[in-house]
């Protein structure tokens, strides 16, 4: 088992890393000062008391209270992106809900642009490369979704950093079927899905999604229950999001031994880890891999080997994937 610093040094991508719930403590008391909101910082975090996912979502109603300015989103993609740099995170996608930035003065387009402003400063700031993909909600009517996916092509910044889209919320009664039009449209727009499917033990949806063309799955646990879902995975080269604390935090899984990273090798299904809500769920992706590495179930080897081919999973157009793999990953 390698120590922390061997972990930090390892270039890393991380492909499934909600805004809202990874913004620093730092950032939320910074925000609540300035915008004189007050946040109950204890109703953020979540324990090994959490009972559901329904339970782990109500950690987002304080955050998004400061986050509902076109300032603060801006800065809260930096906050965001300076916590991943410090885990030797190389290429970040992060990933955010529009909508629920809108209670207040702004607007779709507006909240696009502040968060495309706040990656591009971020690569900057941090030597990294940042992508941003859209959500969509799935107690949200198909209309209200694609409105947003119409917003993406406002403009060139947008065009750049937005790479992808999603369908994030609670799973269950959000059968992926019901949301084939917003599908459809993400493809006639050539905008790549990954989609939040099997998180809480719905097999169906995982089938679902791979069958609508997500090309990655966020959580999807009840694949390691399921033959017929593993070979369809491997046949359609899906790549699995694994978030393994929050998947804890959630009751997805029961035991971290769930999470059978070997039988993802052995079917040859690509994987990767990440964190999901670095302040929701209190984690790191050092933090991440070190628990898998204490319950053997990855090694060292296989940290280098799932980051270095997560790169063809990106988002990124060829000319990006081969920049990044120079830039970053030249010593692998």
């Amino acid at each position: 088992m390698g120590n922390k610093i061997d972990l930090v040094s390892i270039p890393k991508v991380e492909l499934h890393c909600h805004l809202d719930g990874s913004v620093s403590f730092d950032f939320l008391k910074r925000q609540s000062a300035l915008q004189n909101i007050t946040i109950d910082f204890h109703k953020i975090p979540v324990g090994e008391t959490c009972k559901s996912l329904d339970e782990y979502l109500q950690s987002f109603d304080e955050i998004l209270k400061v986050m509902q300015t076109a300032q603060s989103l801006k800065e809260s993609v930096i906050d965001v992106a300076k916590q991943a740099a410090r885990d030797g995170v190389k290429y970040i996608e992060i990933r955010f809900a529009p909508r629920l930035h809108t209670y207040k003065e702004e607007s779709i387009a507006s909240v696009l642009q502040a968060v495309c402003e706040g990656a591009k400063e971020a690569e900057s700031a941090c030597n990294m490369t940042i992508r941003i993909l859209v959500c969509g909600m799935k107690h949200h009517s198909e209309q209200d979704n694609i409105e947003i996916l119409k917003e993406i092509k406002a403009n060139a910044l947008l065009e750049y950093y937005i790479v992808g889209g999603d369908l994030a919320g609670g799973e269950q009664d959000a059968s992926m079927s019901k949301f084939s039009e917003v599908l459809q449209y993400a493809k006639s727009i050539n905008l790549n899905m990954t989609l939040h499917a099997g998180e809480c033990g719905c097999i169906k949806n995982v089938h679902d999604a791979v069958a609508l063309g997500a090309k990655r799955i966020g959580h999807g646990v009840a694949l390691f229950q399921d033959k017929e879902a593993l070979y369809n995975f491997k046949n359609n080269d899906v790549l699995l999001e694994i978030c393994p604390k929050s998947n804890l935090q959630t009751k997805a899984i029961h035991h971290i031994h769930e999470l059978d990273l070997p039988q993802l090798k052995q079917y040859g299904i690509p994987y990767l880890i990440n964190t999901d809500n670095r302040v929701v769920t209190q984690t790191n992706l050092i933090e991440e891999y070190e628990l898998l590495l204490h319950h053997d179930l990855i090694t060292i080897e296989e940290i280098e080997r799932i980051n270095l081919e997560a790169v063809s999973y990106t988002f990124l157009n060829d000319a990006q994937k081969q920049l990044l793999l120079n830039h970053s990953f030249n010593n692998q």
